[in-house]
């Protein structure tokens, strides 16, 4: 069973100590050592990854945290011992935004990602990202921009994440963006993989244990679930052709509720969900 924790933000939050998301960050990173926590910043996938190291390494020492920015710009570097070693000292790891593909093209299956990855699975190390730094941490990612032609089959490009998260997929600035149709239609094509849709100034707060995750900030988080599709057309479709899907479970979560990605059950504040249904 995984021992980490992982924090996703939808992008859209302000580099503030004080800022919800953040302060669940600092809270979780101080909880796992009994010293100052140590933040590993990965600003890959920005355009201009030595600024945003700055800007987050900055944030974080104002909490009094320690920090080191690992920012290889080639994969042998990420594969050697110093972005190892990193990995190896390092409490916590954080993700900025950017575009996704700077992070998986560059550090996807190198020693730097394994060492974390093998961390997170034993450890009680934590992960956050935000917007692209969210998007990379599952298994299959979302790799494109917004598509012209939602619910045309073969108009969504995914490609391999990071591995982080098995059987979902994440997108970020979710509502302030129409993203709604992009979830839906890669959820269509790939009905065993729950779309999540994460709202600007919001997280989910993963439980790996319990199997859920809660909602924090001053937004909504989306579920879309393909489990009981009961008509689909997408098997028999050719490239640009149009979906037809029905049976898609829609559930939007607001800060205090809760989702059972197991049993594909929401609660919301002051519900037991420790009482889940029995399926």
């Amino acid at each position: 069973m995984t021992k980490g924790c992982i924090i996703a933000m939808g992008g859209g939050v302000d580099l503030r100590p004080d800022t919800p998301l953040f302060k669940e960050f600092f809270n979780k990173a101080q909880k796992i050592t009994e010293g100052t926590p140590k933040i590993a910043i990965i600003p890959t996938a920005s355009a201009n990854p030595s600024n945003t190291g700055k800007e987050y390494r900055q944030l974080f020492e104002s909490v009094s945290a320690e920090t080191v920015v690992i920012n290889p710009d080639r994969r042998k570097e990420a594969n050697g011992e110093g972005c190892v070693q990193d990995a190896l000292d390092s409490d916590a790891f954080f993700f900025t935004g950017g575009h996704q593909l700077r992070i998986t093209a560059l550090l996807g299956g190198t020693e730097l990602i394994k060492t974390i990855k093998k961390r997170f699975e034993e450890e009680e190390v934590l992960i956050g990202g935000t917007s692209a730094g969210s998007v990379c941490l599952t298994n299959m990612m979302i790799s494109g921009d917004l598509i012209s032609r939602p619910f045309v089959h073969g108009h969504v490009e995914l490609t391999q994440g990071l591995g982080f998260i098995p059987d979902m997929v994440i997108d970020t600035h979710f509502m302030e963006r129409g993203r709604f149709p992009r979830l839906i239609h890669v959820v269509s094509e790939n009905p065993g993989t729950q779309g999540l849709g994460i709202g600007e100034g919001t997280a989910m707060v993963w439980n790996f244990e319990k199997k859920d995750f809660r909602v924090v900030g001053r937004g909504t988080v989306a579920v879309v679930d393909g489990g009981q599709i009961s008509k689909n057309n997408a098997p028999e479709l050719e490239f640009g052709e149009p979906i037809s899907v029905g049976g898609i479970y829609v559930f939007v979560l607001s800060s205090g509720a809760r989702y059972d990605y197991e049993n594909s059950e929401m609660f919301l504040p002051g519900e037991d969900a420790d009482h889940r249904s029995e399926k």
